[in-house]
């Protein structure tokens, strides 16, 4: 179950850095828009919360 878990919160990160990229090159699409809401909005709410939970070596 740990492993499980573990690969669903590499999933979500890998998600949410994949659609800051998307957001950057001005690619993202109604999806994006509908789930995240605007670049605002996604910057705000799920990138800065994801970042910030990042392990730093």
């Amino acid at each position: 179950m740990t492993e499980y878990r573990l690969a669903q919160v590499a999933d979500y990160l890998c998600t949410i850095e994949l659609a800051a990229v998307k957001y950057a090159a001005k690619e993202n699409g109604a999806t994006y828009d509908k789930f995240f809401g605007g670049v605002g909005s996604f910057k705000k709410n799920w990138l800065k919360q994801a970042r910030r939970k990042m392990l730093r070596s």
